[in-house]
């Protein structure tokens, strides 16, 4: 029988970025309610644990490009904004996008056009100004790029720290190794099962990403989410062969040198089946490093450290799912394969609708009941 252990005001289940943010934010909005923050693995064990660490405004919906100018100062301030001196290892040396071919370099030009309406300061090169950003890249086939200086990468290990400090610092009380089974609406409240233990909060949160049908599916609810596996590995240390971030979508591929020297892969393959089996296949480590050698000649000699493999969280139009759902005093924190990247003002803007707060329109929409109204955003069309 199960035994009643512990009531929160607010409980969020999952504790990677959206997760995480999302707890700290609600303490520093209502320190006078508690909340409780349930992971089922150690930190860091996640999605969030295993991205590729980059962060972009160059998106080609209105959403994604918000959520990530709204969140571009918290990292670049994160020191002071969560009392994280040891620094997030911020690399901002911009973010390149490949073209190969001209109806890649159409979209980003209909992607450039779209940031300028909300002040993000893009480019559109060609293929020479490409060749001199990036003179270690592969030029065959490139017809030009698209470039912000203000994009870069950080260290999901950091970033996470720092946001855990800083929930426990609030009050925030994180508990890891709890696997939630189920949530049941109880006497307008809910009841989180996790083994031989229950928990009673007022409002849950539900951020577990890829996972969400998994909760809300026996509730009648709807999220329309498939996870999607990857693959990435980092090299040893090399010498300088990249300043900016580099996105192909022709290798279905994002590299990035970090500051440490060590060139981070993470590759995609359209040709795997959608699941959460997330291990790799024995063809697609070797073809993903022949891609990553074409387009990047000198990791042919470089030697590898470690490599593991994750999964994305796909939705219909590649946009994060925050609020609300039908079912009042539940919300979900979906990112869309962007958590990290938008996770401070995901986690703020949800925090200030679980409290009741207005939001902005464009964050509104965002809402999962758009699923359910047939309303349709416009779908991101730079995904790797």
């Amino acid at each position: 029988m199960s035994t009643l252990c512990m009531t929160a005001d607010i409980a969020v289940i999952g504790g990677g970025a959206y997760g995480l943010s999302a707890a700290l934010w609600l303490r520093r909005l209502r320190p006078d309610l508690s909340v409780l923050l349930l992971d089922r693995s150690d930190f860091a064990g996640n999605e969030t644990g295993r991205c590729g660490a980059g962060f972009r405004a160059q998106w080609g919906a209105a959403g994604n490009i918000r959520l990530c100018q709204e969140s571009l100062p918290s990292y670049e301030n994160f020191a002071e904004e969560f009392g994280y001196p040891e620094g997030i290892e911020f690399k901002q040396d911009g973010y390149l996008i490949l073209a190969h071919g001209e109806e890649q370099l159409d979209q980003l030009r209909r992607n450039i056009a779209l940031q300028a309406r909300f002040g993000v300061d893009s480019a559109l090169l060609t293929a020479e100004e490409v060749a001199r950003l990036a003179p270690g890249l592969n030029p065959a086939g490139v017809v030009g790029g698209s470039f912000c200086a203000r994009d870069g990468s950080l260290s999901p290990f950091r970033v996470l720290d720092g946001f855990h400090r800083a929930a426990l610092r609030s009050g925030v009380v994180i508990r890891h190794g709890v696997t939630i089974e189920s949530i049941e609406p109880r006497n307008g409240a809910f009841r989180l099962r996790a083994g031989g233990e229950s928990i009673e909060a007022g409002r849950v949160v539900v951020a577990t990403d890829t996972r969400i049908p998994q909760l809300l599916g026996p509730l009648g609810i709807d999220i329309p989410v498939q996870p999607y596996p990857n693959q990435a590995f980092v090299t040893e240390p090399l010498p300088p062969r990249l300043g900016p971030c580099v996105v192909s979508f022709a290798h279905e591929m994002f590299l990035n040198q970090t500051v440490r020297g060590s060139v981070v892969v993470v590759a995609s393959d359209r040709r795997r089946a959608l699941g959460a089996d997330a291990r790799p296949t024995a063809d697609l480590f070797p073809r993903a490093a022949a891609h990553a050698i074409d387009l990047l000649p000198a990791l042919g000699t470089a030697r590898l450290l470690r490599s593991w493999a994750g999964l994305y969280s796909i939705t219909p139009d590649m946009l994060a799912v925050l609020g609300e759902t039908a079912l009042p005093g539940l919300f979900v924190a979906l990112s869309g394969a962007k958590g990290f990247m938008t996770a401070p003002a995901a986690g703020r803007l949800l925090a200030h609708l679980v409290d009741g707060q207005a939001v902005p329109d464009w964050f509104a929409r965002l809402s999962p009941a758009r699923f359910a109204s047939g309303e349709e955003l416009e779908k991101e069309p730079a995904i790797v």
